[in-house]
């Protein structure tokens, strides 16, 4: 039950209208992963942007992501694991990807392009 309500509240902050339509577990993954079609080009873009405008090194900032995308990858597979065999990780660990992709996309602009 705690992790049901965890993951209403995962859903919650990664709220999409499709999740208006979700009426199963399943229905919540697909969204979320509809989602993250939507999240991966927009970060994409971001990093584009910020290459394409830096005086920094983009070295570092390239390092940084990869550093990131391991991070992300590693804590969304915890969170995974975390729901055990229950079909709520099917929809937990793409609400993850979606979550932690927007916070970085956030930060990227804050950081580096003013936004």
């Amino acid at each position: 039950m705690i992790k049901f309500i965890a993951l209403f509240f995962i859903s919650l902050s990664t709220y999409s209208a499709c999740l208006d339509d979700a009426n199963t577990t399943l229905d919540i993954m697909d969204c979320h992963t509809e989602e993250l079609k939507v999240e991966r080009p927009k970060l994409e873009r971001t990093l584009l942007q910020i290459y394409s405008n830096s005086d920094w090194p983009v070295n570092e900032i390239k390092l940084s992501q990869e550093a990131w995308m391991k991070y992300r990858d590693t804590h969304c597979k915890s969170v995974y694991t975390s729901y055990g065999s229950g079909t709520m990780r099917l929809a937990a660990y793409p609400s993850c990807l979606v979550e932690l992709t927007r916070q970085r996309i956030a930060l990227l602009q804050r950081s580096f392009l003013n936004l």
